[in-house]
């Protein structure tokens, strides 16, 4: 959903306190945007995973659509591998994952302080573009793990211990930011009729909350 539009509404930071609620579903998430927060010293964010239980789409929905009426921006961040691994298990006799995602997906459109972001397949994917210019697409984060395998990352791996090892992953990665988002932002925008392309719209998260890059 393109909210292009919408950015010369939106206050710049500093003036005033306003409220931003993320919704991930995983702890790398977390870990990541915990780092991102306290580096870019971002008082008004809330990210909130679902770290006990795994929410159903339409339950995520709901969430994201009911945190909105509280904060001024909600975000719903959202790993593609999961409903793809689960559109190509599908068997039919209801919804197919895809197809209630892209739904959710097309009634946030409409709410206007609601974003969401998707990453095809996952947030690695996003560290990749740290590393090298790259298109292709991959249906899980296996299909590019060796790739990953390189400065300023060196062994990655998931872990809450790598994630904060030495300087934390967001300040390792932070000097290569600049080209990470100008690729990321060249590879567009998730498309509903279209969603097995590369993508990783969390770069979009960088606009939203006008972080210098």
């Amino acid at each position: 959903m393109n909210r292009d539009n919408r950015k010369g509404q939106r206050k710049r930071r500093g003036q005033g306190n306003k409220t931003i609620y993320v919704l991930v579903d995983g702890e790398t998430e977390k870990w990541y945007l915990d780092q991102l927060k306290d580096i870019e010293r971002l008082k008004s964010l809330t990210i909130k995973p679902d770290l006990n239980k795994k929410k159903t789409i339409s339950q995520q929905f709901e969430t994201i659509k009911e945190e909105s009426k509280h904060y001024d921006q909600s975000i719903w961040m959202v790993d593609f591998d999961t409903i793809l691994k689960e559109e190509r298990e599908f068997k039919g006799g209801r919804k197919s994952p895809l197809v209630e995602f892209n739904e959710c997906y097309l009634k946030l459109s409409e709410i206007e302080n609601v974003d969401v972001l998707v990453n095809v397949p996952c947030l690695e994917y996003w560290y990749l573009l740290h590393i090298k210019k790259i298109g292709r697409f991959y249906r899980t984060y296996t299909e590019f793990e060796r790739e990953l395998n390189t400065i300023p990352i060196l062994r990655y791996n998931k872990s809450r211990k790598y994630y904060i090892s030495g300087s934390g992953i967001y300040a390792r990665l932070k000097p290569n930011l600049n080209v990470a988002y100008q690729r990321a932002k060249a590879l567009g925008q998730y498309a509903p009729e279209n969603p097995q392309q590369a993508k990783a719209e969390i770069y979009r998260l960088f606009e939203i909350l006008e972080i210098e890059l």
